[in-house]
């Protein structure tokens, strides 16, 4: 492992970590320290009118188009679009909240009112949660779907699928970068055949090895999400999670604090090990005393450097 500033570890290529999980080729996992429930923050719950998403912070109304995906209030998608005119590139926002009903993509505003002061045009994707109808399977068709949106958005703006970026913090990490491995499900998966293959993800303080969180003493949030403990259907668990879908075959940003007591650290290490030893040009970011929540601050330590990775990749 390679050292930039002192604040954080940077790993590119990460073949020689060990796995977490259960690869491909059915490497029995090892378990990680049992963390805190995965939630994304403290955010309220839902709105009842809840299909009205409030405005960021330096936004209008007028500069959102509601993309519908299906008749539950949490199926939807909001496409911002920056004030006279915008760069050539969608950026999809995928919030996390443990994959519950309490958290919704209002998590992400302040994320979306920075890149779209910025000229980004930003698709911020919503999903029904465990509580709320969510669950499996429909939290990860729910999240296809607002994804798929973006192929619409593309044909709207006059973009090529290869300007597209998906990102996430949290359970909205693993969603994220879940929906970038889309085309590697067997026909008849839940998300299988997708409209928009996003041509670069990232993912913040995210859940990339859930296999490895979903025993009986892992994370009951990574159960509920999955249908079950990992013995029990770890079919779902092999097409839901990111780490047992590598190669993705686009460049891949993972960002994590050391300080995360909420998803441990080891995840962003056994998937970046997992993706770069498939051949993926993976980049890893571990941030020496960051906590779980940084990401949702324009200003902390996390949120910087995905901006700038974004601006690279993009440019």
């Amino acid at each position: 492992m390679s050292r930039g500033p002192a604040r954080r570890a940077v790993l590119a290529g990460a073949a020689g970590l060990a796995l977490t999980a259960c690869s491909d080729g059915g490497t029995t996992p090892t378990p990680t320290p049992t963390p805190t429930p995965t939630s994304s923050s403290a955010a309220p719950p839902a709105a009842a009118d809840e299909e009205r998403a409030p405005v960021p912070e330096g936004l209008e109304e007028a500069q959102r188009t509601e993309q519908r995906y299906g008749s539950h209030p949490r199926q939807v998608a909001d496409l911002w679009l920056p004030q006279g005119g915008h760069r050539d590139a969608l950026v999809v926002l995928v919030h996390g909240g443990a994959w519950g009903a309490e958290v919704d993509r209002r998590d992400v505003n302040p994320l979306v009112a920075d890149l779209v002061g910025r000229g980004w045009p930003v698709l911020n994707a919503d999903y029904r949660g465990v509580g709320d109808g969510g669950g499996w399977t429909s939290t990860f068709t729910d999240l296809a779907s607002a994804v798929d949106q973006g192929a619409r958005v593309l044909r709207e703006l006059d973009l090529p699928e290869e300007r597209t970026l998906v990102l996430g913090h949290s359970a909205g990490g693993h969603l994220a970068v879940w929906a970038a491995a889309r085309h590697r499900l067997p026909a008849g998966a839940p998300g299988a055949g997708p409209l928009l293959v996003p041509a670069f993800a990232a993912s913040a303080s995210g859940v990339l090895n859930p296999t490895a969180l979903g025993g009986p003493d892992g994370d009951p949030n990574v159960r509920n999400v999955f249908g079950g403990a990992r013995e029990q259907v770890d079919g779902h668990y092999a097409v839901g999670d990111p780490a047992r879908l590598v190669p993705l075959g686009i460049p891949l940003l993972v960002v994590h604090g050391t300080a995360d007591g909420t998803v441990p650290h080891q995840q962003a290490q056994a998937f970046t090990g997992a993706a770069s030893a498939a051949g993926d040009d993976v980049r890893l970011e571990l941030l020496d005393g960051v906590g779980h929540q940084d990401p949702l601050d324009p200003d902390g330590e996390s949120w910087p450097l995905v901006r700038d990775w974004l601006e690279g990749v993009l440019s």
